[in-house]
Formats: structure tokens, sequence, C-alpha cells
């Protein structure tokens, strides 16, 4: 696979996701997208893919939102800022920004474990060390790895017998959407990065594109994007309404 055709190809998951003709993503403009699983959940979450805007929410919201739009004129991309502004911030609880990344798999490059660990692929039989894994890291970090070992694909390092990183893949939009955790008392020693590039490794095998998300304000998170090659592409928010 070449750039062409790999640029191609998330382009083309991702019109297929958005139920569009891939030519939509090259176009600017917004499309609304009311989805009954995030009834309740008071959230707006905004996609922005090529010069196309999408915004996939609970669908109590989609009056207010093409509110907002309307007075935009055609082929605007409404954006996170548009909505808070015609919203005020006391209609919004809280906000977060995204970061997109695919890796080419060219570019991929093996990822040594760091001496004195052990890496290994995951398997249910593991639950009871994620278990562990995830009570020593903060609520927030679990919620936004959202690393399983039920997932299609996991991986983790070991201390010993310890569970001290780990990442996971499922698929998502077409891709393999990667997460990772790791123990407050070991980062910043590559265990992480290590465990993202096994699961990689057989994402590429499978022929399918690894895509990895983090929050912009994650810099750990997204120095394991960039320490492993991946390419930023896009851009999501999401909104929590009060």
């Amino acid at each position: 696979m070449n750039r062409d055709a790999f640029d191609q190809a998330i382009y083309r998951n991702w019109a297929v996701h958005f139920g569009c003709p891939a030519e939509t993503l090259q176009r600017r403009g917004t499309t609304v997208l009311p989805l009954d699983r995030y009834a309740g959940q008071k959230l707006v979450a905004l996609w922005y893919v090529g010069e196309h805007a999408f915004i996939q929410l609970d669908p109590a919201y989609t009056d207010q939102v093409r509110r907002v739009l309307a007075p935009h004129p055609p082929g605007a991309s409404l954006s996170g800022d548009d909505l808070q502004r015609a919203w005020g911030d006391g209609m919004i609880a809280s906000r977060d920004t995204g970061l997109v990344h695919y890796l080419f798999p060219a570019d991929y490059e093996p990822c040594p474990t760091p001496p004195s660990f052990s890496l290994r692929q995951l398997t249910p039989a593991d639950a009871a060390a994620m278990a562990l894994l995830h009570q020593a890291c903060p609520p927030e970090d679990v919620d936004e790895g959202y690393v399983e070992v039920d997932h299609e694909l996991a991986a983790g390092c070991f201390a010993g017998d310890q569970l001290v990183a780990a990442a996971s893949g499922y698929t998502r939009a077409g891709f393999m959407d990667l997460g990772v955790l790791t123990h407050p008392a070991y980062r910043r020693l590559g265990l992480g990065k290590a465990a993202v590039g096994a699961v990689c490794e057989r994402t590429l095998a499978r022929e399918m594109i690894p895509q990895y998300r983090c929050n912009i304000n994650n810099l750990s998170s997204h120095g394991v994007a960039l320490g492993l090659n991946f390419l930023f592409y896009f851009r999501q928010e999401s909104l929590w309404l009060a």
C-alpha cells in the first residue's frame, strides 16, 4: 500500500462509517447525525474529517444544533466554538478535544521491551491482572485509555507477575482503535509504547490500519503516538451538556 492508497483507505472507512460518499469528506459543510445510542447522555461529538464536520449527538439536542447551524452560509463546517458561543458557557458542563492518528505500514518500527520487563499477548485469563491495573490508575485514565483483555487484540508489559502497562484494540470505523494504560509508578519507561507497538504489529499483520486517539492535553499519550511514527490526521471534540 502506497501513501495515496493509505489516505484513500482512511477516508473511505470514515465515509462508510458516516454513511456518505467519500467526496463529502472533501467538501466543507456540516452533517448532523442524531444517534439513539447517545440518548440521555447529553453528548455532542464533532468529527472534523477532511474538510467536513460530522456531528453525532444525543437526539434530544438535534433541533438546538440545527438552530445554531441555520444562520451559517451553505458549506459552513460548524465547530465546538460555534456551539459554545451560541449556547453560552452555562449550557456546557465540560468539553475536550481529541487527536486522531494513523500508522502507515511502512513507518512501523518494532519497539523493544525495556530491560527487566516482559511483554506478551493478553487473554481473558488476565482479567484479574487487568483489574488491578485499573485500580492503580486514576479513573479518568482508565476511561480515556479503554484497555480491556477481551478486546480483539491486547498486549501487556509485566514486572514479574504484575501487569504494569497494557494496550488493546477493537474494530471501530474500519480501523483497529487502540488504547493504552500504564501504572502511575511505571510511567516514562517506554512500557506503554512497547505494548501499543505489539498491538500495532498484530494489527498490520491483519492488513488493518491502526488508529490512535488521545486527548490534546495528554502529552504522554500523544508522545506514544509520535514515538511509534503515527501521523496526525483529524481532530474530534466532545461537548457534555449541563
